[in-house]
C-alpha cells in the first residue's frame, strides 16, 4: 500500500553564494525569495534567481519501487540582465525547509537542499553555447545563460519504519517540456517549474541506468514490500 507524503509551509532560503558582486537578498526565509547579484549598466536591474512556492505538495510512495512520481515543487526564475563581466555567480544553493506528514501525521521540520551551478556565457558568441545561432531562438537577445540544479548532501531526511528518504530534485519543467538543463533568454525574466521526486535518501542525487531501477523494482522493491507496515517510526537529520 502507498505511502501519503505532505510538505506543508515551504520556506525558501538561497545561501553560499559563490562568486558574484553586489549580492542582495529579497525576503530570504520566506516562501517567496530571491538572490540578486552583479553590475549593471544605467537603469538596468541586477541579474537574480528567484524561488516561488506553489503551496503543498502531496505525493504518494509506491513500495514497490519506493519512490513517488516526479511532480512540480516550486516555480523557478531566473532575472537575467546584462552585467559587467566578472560581477556574476558560478553557484549557489536553496534551502526548503518544510514540514513533513507521512499519512496525515506530522513527523517534523526537514530541510532539503539544492546546488544551482550559473554559466554566464559570452553575449557576442556566434555559435552560442547552447549550440545555436546568436540573435534566434533563445538566444534572440544575446547568447543564452546556462542553469542546472541537483540535489545537495546538506540535505536532511525524514525515516518512515528504518527507511530514509528524501525530496530529490529532477531538474526543471520548461514550457511544458521535461529538462535537465535550463537555457534562459538575456535581458529577460525566465520562468520554469522545479521538478522533484521522493526517493530512497541514499538514491538522492544519483541517476540510476534503467537496468538499475529494474532490478529494484523486480527485487528490491519486492523485499521492501513484504517488510514495510503501516506503523512508522521517524528521525530527523
Amino acid at each position: 500500500m502507498a505511502t501519503d507524503i505532505s510538505f506543508t509551509n515551504i520556506q525558501a532560503t538561497w545561501f553560499s553564494p559563490v562568486g558574484g558582486n553586489n549580492i542582495s537578498y529579497v525576503t530570504n526565509g520566506q516562501p517567496n525569495s530571491e538572490i540578486r547579484w552583479g553590475n549593471p549598466s544605467g537603469n538596468t536591474p541586477k541579474s537574480g534567481y528567484g524561488y516561488t512556492s506553489i503551496g503543498n505538495l502531496n505525493l504518494s510512495v509506491d513500495p514497490m519501487t519506493d519512490t513517488s512520481a516526479v511532480t512540480n515543487i516550486g516555480q523557478f526564475t531566473h532575472f537575467n540582465f546584462p552585467i559587467n563581466s566578472g560581477s556574476g555567480i558560478s553557484s549557489v544553493k536553496l534551502q526548503l525547509t518544510t514540514d513533513v506528514l507521512v499519512d496525515n501525521v506530522l513527523f517534523g521540520n526537514v530541510s532539503f537542499v539544492y546546488a544551482f551551478n550559473h554559466t554566464e556565457t559570452s553575449n557576442n558568441s556566434n555559435p552560442c553555447a547552447n549550440g545555436g545561432p546568436n540573435n534566434a531562438g533563445v538566444n534572440v537577445n544575446g547568447c543564452a545563460d546556462r542553469v542546472e540544479v541537483n540535489f545537495n548532501q546538506e540535505s536532511g531526511f525524514f525515516t518512515i519504519d528504518n527507511v530514509d528518504y528524501a525530496l530529490d530534485v529532477r531538474g526543471f519543467l520548461v514550457d511544458d517540456d521535461p529538462a535537465d538543463l535550463f537555457w534562459t533568454t538575456e535581458n529577460r525574466t525566465n520562468e520554469a517549474f522545479l521538478r522533484g521526486q521522493v526517493v530512497l535518501r541514499t538514491q538522492a542525487g544519483a541517476v540510476p541506468e534503467p537496468a538499475t531501477w529494474a532490478m529494484m523494482i523486480g527485487g528490491l522493491g519486492l523485499v521492501g514490500a513484504s517488510l514495510r507496515r503501516r506503523a512508522v517510526n521517524v528521525k530527523f537529520a
